[in-house]
């Protein structure tokens, strides 16, 4: 995202910002008027230049009123006025308290809070003298641009508008980014979490057994996703930071990211791969939320990411097609659905790929997925990518939401959502670990089940088919992946980071 791009608005006239700072000094003066042990607090936000709101310093402001709003009831709020206009907003609150004491808190929230030095929290008592820090003993504030007195920077005009104007930029897009970044990290690690804590899940890892993997376990999971948390974040902010680029050029910053990402996974587990279908996903969903999140003030529509994650999808959709000894490649109407690309133009991509090497989804190792797609045409997770996550979305989300309806627990119904996904879904890991006729006659088995399990015998029919599973050395971990993505948007929903679903 451009700073230059942030401060953005109306210009008002120095005539304008007069007449708003002579209203707001007879707004004072006529909340003064009640009298009795009181002081008035007036916040506003310090924008230099002559656009003074704009998205974030509009969210910003909001945002704080309602923070002070509670934050100062423990002073007894007497009334409360909030006024936005294209002068600046400002909100002033009437409170039965001594000033002195209340300037100390605001001191304390200017200090503390990320946007603390835009904020103006000016507190008088009622002869209308404002307290300043010197009353409290304490120093000067600090210059946005260098960090010396602010008041002698502004007198000497050390710095210019434009300089001042940058810097207060940065402010509100660190701010913010890094707010959602966290947001999108915390449901991403989520979706982990309670995917291998969900239980029981027929031949995969969880609570009760290690299903049919012999090579880790419950905290195995817990290692690798702890190791992600920074990546998930990083994801989110490649995305926002390089909106206006290509989707080639941000799809390649993702993939650097997913290999040191992998590489953290693989440290974290000692060398087991416990999460490598899912830092792809988890890139390539997480730096779309990024990329649509940038600037915007309202959670965006859900099909908006899908959007930008299946043009970021196409870059890898477009690597698994560059595969050597391609016996079974897709039919050519469904190639152009998900990737975009008539089968004229994807052959002439094949044919003029001078990369053959990029053959993983970050990095230059075969995979299973890669050997399931070579045989079958199976495209798994990238193809999940490239098409916008339709099994999520379509299938586990909309299962999970329907047995919680139902009054499942948040286990129970992810639970229910894994089988759902099972049934539906052609998973390259059940294909590698038992041939297609296997994970066919697996699929139709789930549709069965799914018929007759109530909420009185789901548990045992699960476990049962754990027993199966671990037998005939099966595991639905396309499924699982697939589940834990479910799970995030299910959080992302719920954290107000997308719009409902």
């Amino acid at each position: 995202m451009n700073l230059n791009n942030v401060i953005t608005g109306s210009p008002v006239t120095s005539v304008e910002l007069r007449a708003a700072r002579d209203r707001r000094v007879l707004k004072k003066w006529e909340l003064l008027t009640t009298g009795g042990e009181i002081c008035l607090v007036e916040f506003s936000l310090n924008i230099a230049g002559a656009v003074k709101t704009f998205p974030f310093a509009r969210a910003a402001f909001r945002e704080e009123v309602r923070e002070l709003s509670d934050r100062l009831s423990r002073f007894s709020v007497l009334k409360t006025e909030v006024y936005e206009k294209n002068t600046g907003d400002c909100a002033f609150f009437l409170l039965k308290s001594q000033a002195i004491q209340v300037k100390k808190f605001l001191v304390s929230v200017e200090e503390s809070h990320p946007l603390g030095r835009l904020f103006n929290l000016d507190v008088c008592g009622p002869d209308g003298i404002s307290v300043k820090r010197h009353d409290l003993g304490l120093l000067p504030r600090t210059c946005l641009v260098c960090g010396e007195d602010a008041h002698v920077c502004a007198q000497k005009k050390s710095h210019s508008m434009e300089l001042i104007q940058w810097q207060t930029a940065k402010l509100f897009h660190e701010f913010f980014r890094d707010r959602a970044a966290d947001q999108a990290a915390s449901a991403a690690v989520r979706g982990l979490l309670y995917e291998v804590s969900t239980t029981p899940k027929p031949g995969l890892v969880d609570r009760n057994n290690s299903g049919s993997h012999k090579d880790m376990d419950f905290f195995t999971f817990l290692d690798s996703s702890a190791s992600l948390i920074p990546w998930f974040r990083e994801f989110f902010c490649l995305g926002w930071d390089h909106s206006s680029e290509s989707d080639g050029q941000l799809f390649e910053r993702l993939r650097y990211a997913g290999q040191r990402a992998e590489a953290a996974m693989f440290s974290a587990t000692g060398g087991i791969n416990t999460h490598k279908g899912l830092v792809f996903a988890s890139a390539i969903l997480c730096g779309a939320l990024g990329k649509v999140h940038a600037g915007q003030e309202l959670p965006p529509p859900l099909e908006d990411v899908l959007q930008e994650c299946r043009k970021l999808g196409e870059y890898s959709l477009a690597d698994l097609h560059r595969l050597p000894n391609v016996q079974t490649p897709l039919p050519g109407s469904e190639i152009q659905h998900i990737s975009g690309h008539t089968p004229d133009k994807m052959q002439s991509d094949l044919q003029s790929a001078s990369a053959p090497d990029v053959r993983t989804h970050f990095v230059s190792l075969s995979t299973n997925g890669e050997r399931i797609f070579t045989a079958y045409g199976i495209q798994g997770a990238r193809g999940e990518a490239a098409a916008g996550f339709p099994s999520a979305v379509q299938i586990g989300l909309p299962s999970l939401k329907k047995w919680l309806f139902s009054g499942f627990s948040l286990n129970d119904a992810a639970a229910m959502a894994l089988l759902t996904l099972i049934s539906e879904v052609d998973d390259t890991n059940m294909v590698h670990r038992g041939g297609p006729e296997l994970a066919k006659k697996s699929k139709e088995q789930a549709k069965r089940l799914l018929s007759t399990v109530t909420k009185e015998n789901f548990k045992e029919t699960l476990n049962s088919l754990d027993h199966q599973y671990i037998t005939d050395n099966l595991s639905p971990g396309g499924c699982a992946d697939l589940l834990a993505v479910s799970l995030m948007f299910y959080f992302l929903e719920s954290a107000g980071m997308i719009a409902d679903i």
